[in-house]
């Protein structure tokens, strides 16, 4: 008899999500991969459709947070993020859990929304019978505070790679909405504390260098934070601050940056950091949670955020890069390339295998 699973592709909701970024690329590769099992992808009623003709959809209901009676039909259901409501409550299907990140531990949110997010996270590590992890720092972190999140080691818990697709470059011919006038370091990502990017401004006196930080969301007392900074050091008109760009300015941003960057508190993975390898850019990183895992020994690593330490550490990757720009650049794409989707899918099916023997 044929095993039935179900994949969890809610997050679909959002396609600017992270976990958006995650679920599709998956989904492609476990539908073209998969020979072994019944797979169906579970979508909001607007996403029906979107993963290609051929595939078996389930329709999410609001509901289905609280009672999700058509689960039982399932072997295993796949819960593709540590937040998710929908979480089938039991016994049946068996359910292998993803978790993407814990920084709810590591940032500072307001009292509701980390005694939300903790409140899921334990009921969903809790029904797990499998739980991967996207970085081996997020499998570490689960471990360092297993007490505070009811882990108690019944399930096993392992990291499982996951992939980058590749960064998709504008036409030739492409105008990014906002064109710096010169040469520029570019930074991504939701424009918030944990972000950090308030520190980079420092790095532009004595430069010709412009900053650009582009994100989807931004926090305004954030944004706030990052003009002060850069009005303090003299170049408030030279950092620029952009959200909601579209994937081709993204793409058109690290295509012609200097350098990437990347300064963040906390990060589950880092996935911008792979896509300006992808192109061959150099990238410099904090030493903080994954982003070393991520950046490996093809990135540059600021060991504190000090003006003087982030410019030495700038400064000197930027002229071992200028050195010889063909042979750093090819070692960025080689790392960048070790994160592939064909793999995280074959490990996937591995463990939905290893699950319902």
């Amino acid at each position: 008899m044929t095993k039935s699973v179900c994949l969890d592709c809610e997050p679909l909701r959002d396609p600017h999500s992270g976990f958006s970024h995650f679920v599709r690329p998956l989904a492609g590769e476990l539908i073209r991969q998969n020979e072994r099992f019944r797979l169906s992808c579970y979508v909001p009623p607007g996403v029906v459709g979107a993963l290609g003709p051929g595939v078996r959809y389930v329709v999410q209901r609001s509901h289905q947070k609280y009672v999700h009676p058509g689960a039982w039909r399932f072997r295993l259901w796949h819960a593709t993020s540590q937040l998710s409501w929908y979480v089938p409550p039991g016994p049946r299907p068996r359910v292998v859990l993803t978790v993407h990140d814990l920084n709810f531990l590591h940032e500072s949110p307001d009292e509701r929304t980390y005694t939300r997010q903790l409140a899921l996270v334990r009921r969903n590590l809790a029904r797990a019978d499998f739980i991967a992890t996207i970085s081996d720092f997020v499998r570490q972190d689960i471990l360092t505070h297993a007490d505070l999140l009811g882990y108690r080691g019944r399930q096993p818990l392992r990291y499982v790679r996951r992939g980058v697709e590749t960064l998709a470059l504008p036409p030739a011919d492409h105008t990014p909405a906002y064109r710096p006038a010169g040469p520029f370091l570019f930074a991504l990502g939701s424009v918030n504390a944990k972000k950090n990017f308030h520190v980079l401004p420092a790095l532009l006196p004595g430069t010709d260098l412009e900053l650009l930080v582009a994100g989807g969301l931004a926090e305004p007392d954030y944004v706030a934070r990052i003009r002060a900074a850069a009005a303090e050091c003299g170049v408030a008109n030279r950092v620029r601050v952009l959200t909601r760009i579209s994937e081709a300015d993204k793409a058109w941003y690290f295509q012609h940056c200097r350098a990437y960057l990347q300064p963040s508190l906390a990060e589950g993975f880092g996935l911008p950091v792979v896509e300006a390898m992808q192109l061959g850019k150099p990238v410099f990183l904090s030493e903080l949670t994954s982003l070393p895992e991520v950046g490996g020994a093809a990135a540059r690593y600021f060991p504190d955020f000090s003006a003087d330490a982030m410019r030495r550490v700038l400064a000197a990757g930027l002229r071992e890069y200028d050195a010889d720009p063909g042979a750093c650049a090819a070692a960025l794409r080689a790392h960048a390339a070790t994160f592939s989707w064909a793999q995280t899918a074959a490990d996937y099916l591995a463990v939905y295998e290893e699950v319902l023997t």
